[in-house]
């Protein structure tokens, strides 16, 4: 069956590049923005559109009524500008700029039905909200800073950050699991698992920061706007736990112009495993004409498992369910006001781990002696005010999220260690809540200063509870529970001095307070009660020169972590596990440029950087297989990386490449890793690239696409006695999608060549170190069906 969808999408392939003379005239395009704040509706259309706009005159521009339908740019931009005392002016090839009139525009004219629109892969235009600019030309960033549109991700199938991370240079998405996933961007990160130290990405849908000291809760992502990767340390603009940069998903605003919605059901079969299925249904529905309006999405996902359990008599363990609701609410106060409101919830639920073990049952078997079901279940609520003060922009936001985990591991192997004469289960609960507030003031001064300036604080509870037992029900023969409660608070600010046309200078910095109190109980050992604080100032700076079709720039940057505790035993003699845990903090430079050429048709980014590593924090197993909180030394990595997008008529070319070297520079002696230890999780190379087709077919618009890439080895060092390897894998994708009128329709297929390359070399710390595997998913195959009404 997969072998003749894969000749179906490459006969459709080869049609869509016979019909390139037919090819859809490229002066018009289809258009969906919402109404919204005129800044991020060119955001929105710039996105769509791959067209250069200078926001910069937005400043005093009212809200925008959103535009949809088929036209070409000019007659988009004149609609999004309609009454809001602003127009668009064309200065260049593909190039505008927002300026404000003197008297109001005409009322908008009325809505139209929601249309798909055409957008390249790679985004580089227009304003970025990443970086807290607001209005930061993604093309003229001084930053290692990316997007991608929703619509080109959601033509692809593209449900969640493991998709995204082949599509975008430096982000690496570890595979132990949906709902278990950690992030690292640029060869920064700190082992396999999620534990008790604070994430090193900071991971945000719109106002809700979604990770803390808990993984990926693997949102699917679904009525997505576009996803912003800002690479680095970041601690002046998000505060800790952005060691290694930001990823931030901006959904789809709510649209009170007009009732439309759009529902998928998608059919997924793999081969050799179970086969899976989804439905998504998003609703816009308007309130208040023009004003007010809310925009719901739902959706519920089995994916099925493809392992086998050969003592357990277990086929196709592994199966995955995710069902989520996220409600988003839109108020246009006036002209100058607007109000966001929004909640989320999702739950995911695993009844197995998807890796396996090497042997003679290998690739796709393991032998365990218990299953490893988990559980993640993750909801919050979120409030934003934007407003214009005169003179100065204010956004004030708070959010409040609840986020609980469970997982088995079996601990067979050390049921001896333990007092278990059978099998031996250690059961992991994780419950997190949390609040955030900030609120920020940006404006511009003298027309060659722009600045910004905030409070911040945050709060967050982890409650965690470990328990090893048989695995049967009875009474655990060890449980350790324990409570830490964070709070940060945080005054930041920074300034801008464009010093001629061409050079500007930034410096910003953010004076900050984190406080740690730990409380915990374990089985056989006292009680423990600490606390702990760190008060520090992360700086930024960032010197841009502007030279035509290329931007070069430099900046140096900081990112740390609070410090923290262990619970239960500790090491003598001074080994780790230590009862205190210290902070650790990344400094990091950069040097790198962007260009554009032949009108926009041509562009890209390189960048070279290094980042020093202090008193890195990492979570561990002890050699009982309990997890714990190790600071393993100093380390550093250096590299460079580059995006390139090239469009040739009804054809796009995208890539990128990353090369890193992690490496430990200086083992702390109670954890003591060998000084030529390679940071663990992250391959030391990778490269991927993509084609995409497009072009009409009578009355269908047919998007075909290529994507394969490779991901070089990995080295995971779980302690100083157990170290394991990944070799290097192969992926690839090929897709074609369609549409017509109301209805899309979209095929693909995954890992073409059934690759079986091991791709994360960690599942279970009880088990001997080489001997587990995570095999790519066998060759899979996708096919979904789209209406808008």
């Amino acid at each position: 069956m997969l072998r003749a969808s894969l000749s179906a999408l490459a006969v459709v392939l080869a049609a869509a590049a016979a019909v390139e003379a037919e090819a859809q005239d490229r002066s018009s395009l289809d258009v969906s923005v919402s109404p919204q704040p005129l800044r991020s509706a060119l955001l929105d259309f710039g996105l769509q559109a791959g067209v250069t706009i200078d926001a910069a005159g937005s400043e005093r521009c009212g809200p925008s009524r959103g535009v949809r339908g088929r036209m070409s740019v000019d007659a988009a931009l004149s609609r999004l500008t309609l009454g809001t005392h602003c127009a668009a002016h064309r200065v260049g090839p593909g190039a505008w700029r927002i300026f404000r009139l003197a008297a109001s525009a005409p009322a908008a004219s009325a809505p139209v039905r929601e249309a798909v629109s055409s957008a390249p892969t790679l985004l580089d235009e227009v304003v970025v909200t990443a970086a807290r600019s607001d209005h930061l030309l993604l093309s003229r960033a001084p930053y290692g800073l990316s997007s991608l549109d929703g619509l080109s991700l959601d033509r692809a199938g593209v449900t969640d950050l493991q998709g995204v991370s082949g599509r975008v240079a430096g982000l690496t998405v570890t595979n132990l699991g949906p709902g278990r996933d950690k992030l690292f961007i640029r060869g920064l990160a700190d082992g396999p698992i999620a534990g008790q130290a604070q994430a090193l990405v900071g991971l945000y849908l719109d106002e809700v920061r979604l990770t803390y000291d808990a993984p990926d809760p693997a949102l699917r992502l679904a009525d997505i706007g576009r996803i912003e990767v800002l690479r680095g340390p970041q601690g002046a603009l998000y505060g800790a736990g952005s060691m290694g940069g930001v990823v931030q998903v901006v959904t789809r605003a709510p649209d009170p112009t007009g009732f439309y919605g759009r529902g998928t059901v998608e059919a997924t079969v793999t081969r050799g495993g179970a086969p899976g299925h989804a439905a998504e249904l998003m609703l816009n529905m308007p309130l208040l004409s023009d004003r007010l309006a809310v925009r719901l999405v739902g959706y519920d996902e089995t994916i099925g498992g493809y392992v086998d359990d050969t003592a357990l008599n277990l086929r196709n363990s592994g199966d995955m369910r995710r069902q989520g609701l996220r409600l988003s609410t839109l108020w246009q106060v006036n002209p100058a006001w607007t109000v966001r409101a929004g909640f989320l919830a999702q739950t995911i639920n695993v009844d197995d781990t998807q890796y396996a073990t090497l042997g003679p049952v290998a690739p796709y078997a393991r032998r365990r002696s218990l299953s490893e079901p988990s559980r993640n279940d993750f909801d919050g609520v979120w409030v934003s005010v934007d407003g214009d003060l005169g003179w100065a922009r204010l956004r004030a936001s708070s959010s409040v999220q609840s986020h609980g985990l469970d997982a088995r591991y079996d601990a067979t192997p050390a049921a001896t260690v333990f007092g278990l004469p059978g099998t031996a289960a250690m059961d992991q609960s994780d419950d997190l809540s949390a609040a955030v507030h900030e609120i920020r003031l940006s404006g511009d001064f003298a027309g060659r200063i722009s600045w910004s300036a905030g409070l911040f604080f945050s709060e967050y509870t982890h409650d965690r509870t470990v328990a090893v037992s048989d695995g049967q029900g009875e009474t655990p023969v060890l449980l350790q529970q324990r409570r830490d409660h964070v709070d940060e608070a945080a005054l930041f600010g920074d300034a801008a001095y464009a010093v001629n046309d061409r050079l500007k200078v930034t410096l910003g910095a953010r004076l900050f307070r984190v406080g740690v109190e730990h409380r915990s109980e374990t089985t056989g050992a006292a009680s423990f009660a600490g606390d702990d604080d760190l008060i520090g100032v992360a700086p930024r700076l960032v010197v841009e020169y502007d030279r035509g079709p290329f931007v070069f720039y430099a900046l140096a940057t900081e990112g740390y972590r609070g410090p923290g505790f262990n619970a239960g035993p500790v090491g003598a003699g001074g080994q780790q596990p230590l009862r205190a845990v210290r902070s650790d903090e990344i400094v990091a430079g950069e040097i790198g440029a962007r260009f554009s050429f032949l009108d926009g048709r041509l562009r890209g980014r390189a960048a070279v950087f290094l980042a020093d590593w202090r008193d890195i924090q990492s979570d561990r197993f002890d050699e009982r297989g309990l997890p714990f909180t190790a600071n393993l030394g100093d380390g550093r990595n250096r590299g460079i990386e580059g995006e390139v997008e090239w469009r040739a008529g009804s054809w796009t070319f995208d890539g990128h490449a990353v090369v890193n070297d992690p490496e430990l520079t200086s083992p702390d002696p109670g954890f003591a890793l060998g000084s030529d230890s390679r940071l663990p999780a992250v391959a030391d190379f990778s490269v991927q690239a993509g084609l995409t087709h497009e072009a009409r077919l009578a009355q269908a618009t047919v998007r075909s696409e290529l994507r394969i890439g490779y991901i070089g080895p990995t080295d995971i060092a779980l302690s100083p006695t157990s170290n394991s390897t990944s070799a290097g894998y192969l992926t690839s994708q090929v897709g074609v999608s369609a549409e017509v009128g109301r209805w899309g329709i979209r095929a693909s297929v995954d890992n073409l060549f059934n690759r079986d390359d091991d791709t994360f070399s960690f599942g279970n710390p009880f088990y001997a170190s080489g001997d587990i595997s995570t095999p790519q998913r066998p060759i899979t195959g996708r096919l979904a069906l789209t209406a808008r009404f």
